[in-house]
């Protein structure tokens, strides 16, 4: 099998049709472009995530945190806590769990989120340290992203830029590779590096009251396109020249012939919002300091996308991620 996520195709032929038992406290579970599921627990609602760090042992810890926290994010909410499983092999050190823990910490730390809990174990079960975090929010249904039908006409609107999190990781494990950055490259990486968390912008989308986010992660802006328009049972065409990208992301990704477009971007907020809340959206992250741009809209039919040289081209289910390729 291919290295990466399952497709959808396969996740819901072996997993979600399969699923026949439906507790009545759980109000969404599993399924396709869901980032987290929501139980009812009568006074508040709980969101759970949970998520594993597999393409990189660079900066893990901090990476397993921003992750798993982003997808209560994208519900609207912000985490309070985390539990965290490492599993790691015989050849692994105590210095080697030290680190990831203590920037497990740092970052919880930072975001305000508690350390509630986990598993630590030194096992011949696997040949590199898998570490997988599991992340949990609370709140008012009033405090969660409402999930209005997505009609015709709604526009998907993100945050940042494209590849965030996959140039960041390209960096960190291939630079010495990596050739002809400059320092204004380097200083877009650090950028880069301190935007991993879309807490704050999933905040301000459930402020304005946008209809529906989604993190980003493997497959990139258009994987998580597709998978947002295949949940709203709508299409959605995007248009490749308004989906920002920095320079330095371009300059390392064609480095190792990877489309930019389909890389691991968490840090990078996906919003369907309606035309009407367009403007107070964009002008609220702005104020906060937070790229943001409209770059598809919501149609009746299948997905596709406009290419940046003017073709208008379908826009497919995502396949393992364009970071593996540097691996290979």
């Amino acid at each position: 099998m291919e290295i990466g996520k399952l497709s959808n195709e396969q996740l819901d032929r072996i997993i979600f049709s399969k699923i026949k038992y439906k507790d009545e406290r759980v109000l969404v579970g599993s399924g396709i472009g869901e980032d987290c599921s929501i139980l009812d627990f009568k006074d508040e609602l709980c969101v759970i995530s949970s998520d594993p760090i597999t393409a990189t042992t660079s900066n893990m810890g901090k990476l397993a945190v921003y992750i798993s926290c982003n997808d209560i994010a994208s519900k609207g909410i912000k985490p309070f806590g985390i539990m965290v499983t490492l599993l790691a092999p015989p050849t692994a050190t105590l210095e080697d769990i030290q680190k990831i823990m203590e920037d497990i910490l740092q970052v919880s730390n930072e975001l305000q989120i508690e350390l509630l809990g986990g598993h630590t174990e030194i096992t011949d079960a696997v040949n590199r340290i898998v570490l997988s975090v599991t992340s949990l929010g609370g709140g008012s249904r009033d405090y969660l992203i409402p999930g209005e039908k997505v009609q015709c006409g709604d526009l998907l609107v993100m945050t940042k830029y494209a590849g965030l999190e996959g140039t960041t990781i390209l960096y960190d494990d291939f630079k010495n590779q990596i050739e002809g950055l400059t320092e204004k490259d380097l200083e877009e990486l650090q950028y880069l590096s301190s935007s991993l968390s879309v807490i704050q912008e999933g905040l301000i989308g459930a402020q304005i009251g946008v209809k529906s986010m989604h993190d980003a992660t493997e497959g990139g802006i258009l994987g998580a396109a597709w998978e947002m328009a295949e949940k709203s049972k709508l299409g959605v065409q995007i248009v490749a020249q308004n989906i920002p990208i920095l320079e330095t992301t371009k300059k390392i990704t064609s480095q190792f012939h990877i489309n930019p477009f389909k890389l691991i971007s968490s840090g990078v907020m996906l919003m369907i919002v309606s035309k009407e809340k367009e403007e107070a959206l964009l002008k609220s992250l702005q104020e906060n300091n937070i790229n943001g741009a409209v770059i598809g809209e919501f149609i009746k039919g299948e997905s596709k996308i406009i290419t940046e040289d003017g073709q208008l081209l379908p826009l497919d289910a995502p396949e393992t991620d364009e970071l593996y390729k540097a691996y290979k």
